[in-house]
């Protein structure tokens, strides 16, 4: 099984590997059916970009590192219902909240590196929950690589998942975090430091963020977790940009958006070449291949080569280099390395 974008979809050669959902969770397309180009061109009106599927490529290919959808949708449901009961100034949905950060908190215990399920593989209308969730699996991650105790991760989840609960009350991208940040900081239950994760998660350590132009370790540590983690998956889900080229667009801020111990951490649990991914290798014609699994180090996989037919841990190879992504139709290099 592995993940492409929908665009990549042959009708001749694949067939869904999961289910595609609506924004009700109804399914609209189940395991082991044929994406038919009307349906196609029905999913991408609705906001649905990615697809699993299974094909000849896909053979030994592990998605461990992932969220199953099925609990990925489950946390977006319970995310979903607290956004709207605040957005519909019903009584604070702790419950929902607390449930869906301690199902997150076991999903990055029992991981040593995540790769995201795009916020674009689901119906447009539950981007705004999926992208929270993304965020906060994010921000988990980076704090279990920082030995954060159980209770700083749960008080760093609770504060990710609800960082844009203020657009449930405004439009206005400026204004959001201290709406936000008002509608936590009352909630007796709930760490003042959460709270501050909403206010603060636009604030960067150069100053030039919002809304309070704040400075260095004026921005509490958990909230420039959660503004990298918003910035990783806007790159990855909204922008497309692949995850090597966003982990190092991340890189180039250390010590301007957030701090370099922070960058660190999350440079050591996300994986820059998922599996599924079409590579070349600096090894000539016969370095084409497909990445299949991660074992240790989240960026040197094993990756599977087609004229051998053989595999090769890159992190037992130390010489040999993803040199290019490869397109997955025309097999035409699509975004070379950046030198380093």
């Amino acid at each position: 099984m592995r993940m492409i974008h929908i665009e990549q979809y042959n009708e001749r050669t694949m067939q869904l590997a999961k289910p595609v959902y609506d924004g009700k969770r109804r399914v609209l397309l189940g395991a082991g059916h044929i994406v038919h180009p009307k349906y196609k061109e029905k999913l991408i009106d609705i906001g649905i970009n990615y697809l699993f599927i299974e094909d000849s490529k896909s053979r030994g290919i592990s998605l461990e590192e992932m969220m199953d959808m099925p609990t990925w949708l489950d946390i977006i449901t319970m995310t979903e219902n607290a956004y709207k009961a605040l957005e519909m100034k019903q009584s604070f949905p702790l419950v929902d909240i607390q449930k869906a950060v301690k199902a997150l908190i076991a999903e990055v215990q029992k991981r040593n590196a995540i790769m995201l399920i795009p916020t674009k593989a689901v119906d447009q209308s539950l981007t705004l929950y999926a992208h929270v969730v993304n965020v906060t699996l994010i921000a988990l991650q980076i704090g279990k690589k920082m030995g954060y105790t159980y209770t700083q991760l749960n008080n760093l989840g609770i504060g990710c998942l609800l960082h844009d609960v203020g657009k449930t009350r405004t439009s206005n991208s400026q204004d959001h975090p201290e709406i936000g940040f008002n509608l936590i900081r009352n909630q007796r239950e709930i760490n003042l430091t959460s709270a501050h994760v909403a206010y603060q998660h636009h604030e960067t350590i150069d100053g030039k963020g919002f809304p309070r132009g704040l400075v260095g370790d004026q921005i509490l540590e958990f909230a420039q977790i959660c503004s990298l983690a918003n910035d990783y998956d806007h790159l990855t889900s909204k922008e497309g940009v692949m995850p090597h080229e966003a982990i190092e667009q991340i890189m180039t801020f250390s010590e301007k958006k957030y701090k370099h111990s922070i960058v660190l951490a999350f440079s050591q649990g996300i994986i820059s070449y998922p599996p599924g991914t079409n590579v070349q290798l600096n090894i000539g014609s016969k370095g084409k291949g497909i990445v299949t699994r991660i074992e240790s180090n989240p960026h040197r996989p094993v990756v599977r080569l087609h004229e051998l037919n053989k595999e090769v841990n890159l992190n037992n190879q130390p010489t040999i280099l993803i040199e290019s992504i490869i397109e997955e139709e025309s097999n035409i290099t699509k975004r070379e390395m950046k030198d380093s």
